[in-house]
Formats: structure tokens, C-alpha cells, sequence
């Protein structure tokens, strides 16, 4: 008898979840932290002491994301100052140029996870190829690969988690390097066998002429 009501009343609370649901959450507000470790120890000579700070940090702020971020991609050119830091993302792909990106809010998962997946090549599946490494593809292809706790792109994470990310994201990097190194090695080995091999057979083209 009361269901007609009731159904008027659903209405608008089932538009709002829907709109929620299309836009990712986009509409919740960001954490805003007092500060960022990075506006203390922001050198990449201070890296030991922005891993401990950021240790006990609850969220980790755009400016910390950054600055972690860029030490890992290179870590012999990372700028002091935020806005520079920004500008080297924006010029990396790791945040669109209409996008503001106050310093000491939280940091979005799928802004880390585009920047990660530019930092170790990862090229992710069809969709991904076809249309980028957008926030929310990146943030799936990571957690895939069990390289990002499971989130989605919207959400924030803890200094220990981030700290953790990095940690894995260098692990890669290592690895990386390492083959790279082997293959080299391997190629170099190659070329150093045939060496003799051409010698003895122009010696032996000689001896027949």
C-alpha cells in the first residue's frame, strides 16, 4: 500500500548512486594533509629521511607522490620546488595539463598507477593499448600484477603502502637492468665467437690462393 512512497523516495537516492557510480566517485572530497614530507627533506641526497618520514604519514600527498615518483624514474634530475615536480609529470603523461593538483592533497591512486606503468614500460592489455594507460586502466593492470594493493583509481594510499610501491617498482627496475645486462653480454659473446671463425676462414682462403 506504501510502496508507491517509498518508491518516490528511492528515486533521487538511486540517481545520485548512479551518478556516483558513472563518474568513479570523482565527487568526494580529497584528504588534505597540514604539510608534505617533501617540503622538508626534498633532495634526492635526503631520500632515507623522506622514506622515514613518510613512514608514518596516514595519506600520501601529491607532492610526496611526485617527488617518489620522480626519484624512481630518474633519480639524478628530480626538481626541489612542487612546481616543477608537476611540470616534470605533465611533460611524463602522469598528469593532464587542464588538471589542478593541490600539493598537500591526497594523491590519487590511478595518478600513481599512470605513472608506474610509464616508470617499468608496462604496456598492459588490448584495451589499455588501444586507449592508454588512463587512471583507471593503469590502477587495473598494476593490481593484476600484484604490484598496487587492491584499489581503484580514485582512492588514496598510506605512506607504507606507497613506501611498499616503491619498493617493488625498483625490484622491476633491478630485474630489468639485470637482463638488459645478460643480453648484452650474451650479444657480445656472439660476436667474440665469430671473430676466430671469419680469421680461420680468411686464412684458409689465403692458403688456397
Amino acid at each position: 500500500m506504501h510502496s508507491e512512497p517509498i518508491a518516490r523516495l528511492l528515486i533521487p537516492v538511486m540517481i545520485v548512486s548512479l551518478i556516483l557510480l558513472l563518474t568513479g566517485g570523482c565527487a568526494m572530497e580529497r584528504t588534505v594533509a597540514p604539510d608534505s614530507v617533501a617540503e622538508t627533506y626534498g633532495s634526492p641526497d635526503d631520500e632515507l629521511d623522506f622514506l622515514d618520514g613518510l613512514e608514518r604519514r596516514r595519506v600520501v600527498t601529491n607532492h610526496d607522490a611526485l617527488f617518489g615518483l620522480l626519484m624512481a624514474a630518474d633519480q639524478a634530475g628530480v626538481p626541489e620546488v612542487y612546481e616543477e615536480q608537476l611540470a616534470a609529470a605533465r611533460e611524463r603523461g602522469w598528469v593532464s595539463s587542464d588538471r589542478d593538483l593541490p600539493a598537500n592533497e591526497s594523491a590519487r591512486v590511478g595518478m600513481i598507477a599512470v605513472a608506474v606503468c610509464d616508470i617499468l614500460e608496462i604496456k598492459g592489455g588490448v584495451t589499455m593499448r588501444l586507449f592508454g594507460p588512463s587512471p583507471r586502466y593503469a590502477t587495473r593492470e598494476l593490481v593484476f600484477r600484484r604490484i598496487l594493493p587492491r584499489r581503484t583509481e580514485n582512492q588514496s594510499m598510506t605512506g607504507l603502502e606507497f613506501i611498499d610501491l616503491l619498493s617493488r617498482v625498483q625490484e622491476r627496475q633491478d630485474f630489468r637492468r639485470a637482463e638488459q645486462a645478460r643480453e648484452a653480454r650474451r650479444e657480445n659473446g656472439s660476436r667474440t665467437d665469430a671473430r676466430p671463425r671469419i680469421d680461420e676462414a680468411a686464412g684458409a682462403t689465403e692458403e688456397l690462393g
